[in-house]
């Protein structure tokens, strides 16, 4: 499987499922996120930033797809060399497997793929490759939840990034595609009268 594998299962799996079950549960939510970064010269810059992720509930209580987009704010420089680390964004496609022990809290990890975009003194570096974490949700009142998590979003032989995050999601429905294409199909005529 190639670098884009998981992260292609994950995205193909969202989409395909817009179409099966009676309703879809979808969730979007936003974290406040600090990143760790370490690259070349740079050593464990620490950055903190936003991440918005948004997925559907696949298996009900098990698994999800989710897709993740975010962004490190502001500089950190590097105590021995220098070098000046920014985080211009960052993605990744993501399973979520959930551990069902009931509410208020739902453990749980995610695999897929995540994409890094760094700026280090001025030159840019693209890094991306497998990406998994662990986290815990814990359910308020209502479809509200709030999260707290580990991610490594980058580890290959040429960096390490990884992101500690606390947030807030919001579970929804939504009638699927078979559903609405049906009410908005052709009119039966059966009980038409023809005018002769």
């Amino acid at each position: 499987m190639g670098r884009f594998g998981i992260g292609r299962i994950a995205t193909g799996t969202l989409l395909l499922s817009l179409a099966a079950g009676a309703q879809a549960q979808f969730y979007g939510g936003a974290q406040f996120s600090h990143l760790t970064l370490s690259r070349g010269s740079v050593s464990n810059a620490q950055l903190s930033g936003i991440t918005l992720r948004g997925g559907m509930v696949l298996v009900p209580q098990l698994f999800s797809a989710e897709l993740r987009l975010g962004k490190a704010f502001g500089s950190d420089s590097d105590s021995d060399s220098g070098v000046k680390a920014k985080n211009d964004f960052y993605y990744g496609t993501l399973v979520r497997m959930t551990l069902p022990l009931g509410k208020p809290f739902t453990p749980y990890a995610v695999g897929g793929y995540g994409y890094v975009k760094t700026d280090l003194d001025g030159n840019t570096q693209r890094d991306d490759g497998g990406a998994y974490g662990l986290g815990v949700d814990y359910a308020l009142p209502g479809k509200l939840s709030v999260n707290l998590e580990y991610l490594r979003l980058a580890d290959n032989d040429y960096t390490k990034q990884e992101l500690f995050s606390l947030g807030v999601n919001y579970l929804f429905l939504c009638r699927n595609l078979a559903m609405i294409s049906g009410r908005l199909g052709p009119p039966r005529h059966g009980n038409m009268k023809t005018k002769r």
